[in-house]
């Protein structure tokens, strides 16, 4: 079952999010001091579970946001969270996508500007990257994590489900950024929490370079399976980062969609 994309989302769905403070990718790694993380905060059911309904049947479920042209790379080393942004962008909008380098280096700055600290080095933070989105009318946005893998990538299928908007992940223990555009399950997340995120697809703004630690960029729209995934989307600590604990949590950047209030 493949869902088709829709330019103007006004779905409502409640999701379990664990909330997370600002991080920073400086020089796309993280630095910088934060405030302690959020406690689980309810919504409201994640999803409507109705896998024992009499005649229904949970079948496999793809959503893919991408449009060819929607993949820009960094023009900067240190510019993964302006391309991801720019990417991001480009995926909700439906006019023309701005693959220009001028775009990217406004978002990189704003991304920097709204941070909640003073940055010296290169690089921008992930709270500027989702801060940065909602300036710009593309939110709300917000810093999540999850403690396991799969429990992230569920969390971001369930978000780009209810809002057709595309996710930020955290990669190379801190290091950089990526945008999940779409993923393959096996239930759609609108209907239950039953489900596992078994493939998503990937825009990587290092296409083109190559890391020394981590190797060469992806190239635009690769899909990858969750296993796949854990070479790259690891758990982030750091002496630095006690709040996410000694082994770390994995970190994204998703969009938001909250509980109409009751009539």
């Amino acid at each position: 079952m493949s869902h088709r994309r829709s330019r103007h989302p006004h779905r409502r769905l409640g999701l379990a999010l664990l909330a997370v403070a600002g991080l920073l990718v400086s020089g796309c790694s993280l630095a910088g001091s934060t405030p302690p993380l959020a406690g689980l905060i309810r919504l409201g059911d994640p999803a409507q579970d109705v896998a024992g309904e009499a005649g229904r049947k949970l079948r496999p479920f793809t959503l893919d946001l991408y449009r060819p042209d929607d993949h820009v790379a960094q023009y900067d080393g240190s510019w993964c969270v302006g391309a991801s942004m720019q990417m991001m962008i480009n995926i909700i909008d439906a006019g023309r996508p701005d693959r220009t380098r001028a775009t990217q280096q406004r978002l990189y700055k704003l991304a920097r500007k709204v941070s909640p600290w003073i940055e010296t080095a290169p690089g921008a933070s992930v709270y500027g990257w989702a801060e940065g989105l909602e300036q710009l009318g593309y939110g709300p946005y917000d810093e999540l994590a999850a403690d396991s893998r799969q429990a992230a990538l569920k969390l971001a299928a369930r978000q780009m489900r209810a809002t057709d908007k595309p996710v930020g992940l955290l990669v190379w223990a801190g290091d950089h950024a990526w945008v999940m555009s779409g993923f393959k399950a096996t239930a759609d997340p609108a209907l239950t929490d039953d489900f596992t995120v078994t493939h998503v697809w990937i825009e990587d703004p290092w296409t083109g370079r190559t890391s020394g630690r981590w190797g060469r960029g992806l190239d635009p729209h690769t899909l990858m399976t969750a296993k796949e995934l854990g070479a790259d989307y690891v758990r982030y600590a750091s002496v630095y980062r006690p709040q996410y604990g000694r082994d770390g949590r994995f970190v994204v950047v998703a969009p938001v969609e909250e509980l109409s209030a009751p009539v």
